[in-house]
């Protein structure tokens, strides 16, 4: 047994090392040998001699009890430099090695584009955001439902509607409520019809040979023109959906006629049409400049000037029109405007332009002059011009002369 395990050991290259020794001796054992032959203990030559008298280290003289120490193969050693391994040369590395190909992500998934696309072209000129418009409307219903209640309560203090009992419930409040609204609307188109014999006989008297027609009972017949437009639309919302007609007043109140509006609602009417004026007046000044440069003939405008890109929008906002539908219904609307206009003009210059404050007030906006922080001196000195610049035009287009004088205005 001792005889086959001494010639495995000659066999593997096995490290015995001793401080006396000059050389060493490399061998390896396999894991079972190696701790059983040369534990990492003090042995003398005898023992080896004993244990394995085949062994070189046997006949050895002069071994002294030295220390030997086994190493282990996990151990790390120096390389001999006569052993065949040390002298094999490395691999040689490719010098062009390919390139690594790119992992492809199989999962699903949008494709990025190129890096490329991403950039932004030099040259490119980034355009401002137009903003949008201002609107004074009611951001939600809730809001638009707490202005009608207030309308209401205004009517209620100003005898206009009858206040509901007091200690009702919320029903009977409800319910007094909408009654009292049937009442005043029924009034209001009551009073239409019944307007209309005024009317009749007001013509019935110009017809004659009577007085001639005044200023006031000209817009009166101009009112009452449009109320009878509205009042079958009217009448139907009316039957139909009845408490409808406070968001109307809100959202479209060129829906209703005028002998069917509360009292606040008109001044939120008036309020609203003085801002849409004031808006245009200061946005579009430039446009303004532009368009009176277009005069042709001299002191005349043409309305086909205004088939410009926003010129028709800002002259309804001017004069407090509706600004709805295309370039040919907004100029419809304007030439229109202008054709009372000039009516309005003769019938100012007929009464020797006597008006109260009101009075001033709406015939200044009416051609696009704004009446804001202007005292009454200013505002007659303003009228007065207009008055002065239509005069000597009464055989040429009034309409065009007008139009001209709404993008000159003071």
């Amino acid at each position: 047994m001792f005889s086959s395990l001494a010639r495995d050991v000659a066999a593997r290259r096995y490290i015995v090392c001793s401080s006396s020794a000059p050389t060493c001796l490399a061998t390896q054992l396999p894991l079972c040998t190696r701790s059983l032959i040369l534990p990492r203990s003090r042995i003398s030559p005898a023992t080896v001699a004993t244990r394995f008298p085949a062994h070189p280290l046997a006949s050895l003289n002069g071994f002294s009890s030295s220390l030997l120490r086994t190493r282990h193969i996990s151990s790390s050693t120096t390389p001999n430099p006569n052993s065949t391994e040390s002298q094999n040369p490395p691999l040689p590395t490719p010098k062009n090695s390919a390139p690594r190909k790119s992992k492809v992500d199989l999962r699903p998934g949008p494709v990025k584009p190129p890096s490329s696309t991403l950039r932004p072209a030099r040259n490119h000129v980034l355009q401002p955001i137009k903003p949008s418009p201002i609107t004074t409307t009611p951001e939600s219903l809730k809001g638009a439902k707490e202005i009608a209640v207030k309308d209401v309560k205004d009517a209620e203090l100003h005898g206009i509607l009858k206040p509901p009992p007091t200690g009702a419930n919320w029903f009977r409040r409800t319910l007094h409520k909408g009654i009292e609204l049937a009442k005043f609307y029924y009034r209001g188109v009551k009073l239409i019809f019944t307007r209309r014999k005024e009317i009749s006989l007001i013509r019935a008297r110009v017809k004659a040979g009577g007085s001639p027609l005044t200023r006031q009972e000209s817009r009166f017949i101009r009112v009452q023109k449009d109320d009878v437009n509205k009042v079958i639309p009217f009448l139907i919302i009316a039957l139909l959906l009845e408490e409808v007609i406070p968001l109307i007043a809100i959202y479209a109140p060129f829906m209703l006629p005028s002998t069917c509006i509360l009292p606040s609602q008109q001044a939120r009417i008036e309020e609203k049409k003085t801002e849409k004026a004031l808006k245009s007046s200061s946005v579009n000044q430039a446009l303004f400049a532009r368009l009176k440069k277009k005069e042709d003939p001299k002191g005349h405008l043409s309305l086909d000037a205004l088939r410009v890109n926003g010129a028709s929008s800002a002259m309804c906002g001017l004069l407090g029109l509706s600004t709805i539908g295309s370039d040919v219904l907004r100029i419809r609307r304007i030439r229109r405007h202008l054709e009372f206009i000039t009516k309005d003009d003769e019938l100012l210059i007929q009464d020797n332009l006597a008006l109260s404050e009101k009075d001033l007030n709406d015939a200044l906006e009416e051609r696009g002059i704004m009446t804001l922080s202007l005292d009454h001196q200013t505002r007659m000195s303003h009228l007065q011009w207009w008055i002065d610049s239509v005069k000597g035009f009464e055989t040429d287009n009034p309409v065009t002369r007008r139009l001209l004088l709404l993008v000159s205005r003071p």
